[in-house]
């Protein structure tokens, strides 16, 4: 695995660098400014681009406009400090995961074991900006959702798996998958990442 740390914060970023290495042990390591560009150690290797964050929104989402695409690049924003209100819209540049620097070693095992399953990941302080909304725009019914496909996203939104949705609400996995179907297609997104930029956006359901 090809690491590239962004040079903005070494030291913060040191620790990162030996957390990933006890998990994976040996890793091809690099510092970057914003874009690595096409330095690749090793292309058959899965690259990981991490970004610090420190209320520089602007300038990581600037960096992201100008990375070329790489499907064997995970992007990643290691969390320092800062608003984090708008980080979730960095998903459509291309960001895997969000990861707290203070997450613990299972968190971290935790986040790229869905980043390296084409997954992304939401550290706590992320999925507590999107789902806890101090103001409600508007309502599930707008959209013509009912109570049940209401239910239904509310526990997506709360990191639910399928399996886990259909024995809390008494449904058949299929059933679930349908209504998932279903509400998706109310709320015009094609995949849970949309889902949650559409809620960051609009801040429609409940925790």
């Amino acid at each position: 695995m090809n690491l590239y740390l962004d040079s903005r914060t070494q030291l913060i970023s040191l620790g990162f660098k030996e957390l990933v290495r006890s998990i994976f042990g040996e890793v091809s390591v690099k510092w970057h400014s914003g874009n690595p560009g096409k330095e690749q150690v090793n292309p058959e290797k899965k690259q990981v681009l991490v970004y610090n964050f420190s209320d520089n929104y602007q300038e990581i989402e600037n960096n992201l406009k100008i990375t070329p695409e790489d499907t064997n690049c995970i992007k990643v924003v290691l969390i320092i400090s800062g608003d984090v209100s708008g980080l979730p819209k960095l998903v459509s540049y291309g960001v895997s995961g969000f990861i707290d620097i203070n997450c613990t070693l299972d968190e971290l095992k935790e986040a790229f074991q869905k980043m390296l399953h084409n997954q992304n990941y939401y550290c706590e302080v992320v999925w507590n900006r999107i789902l806890n909304q101090d103001d409600e725009i508007t309502s599930p019914t707008q959209f013509s959702l009912t109570k049940r496909e209401t239910e239904i996203v509310e526990s997506l939104l709360n990191g639910k798996s399928t399996a886990e949705i259909s024995r809390e609400l008494g449904l058949s996995p299929h059933t679930v998958q349908t209504h998932r179907k279903n509400c998706f297609r109310k709320l015009k997104v094609k995949s849970l990442s949309e889902l949650l930029l559409f809620e960051m956006e609009n801040q429609v359901f409940k925790k």
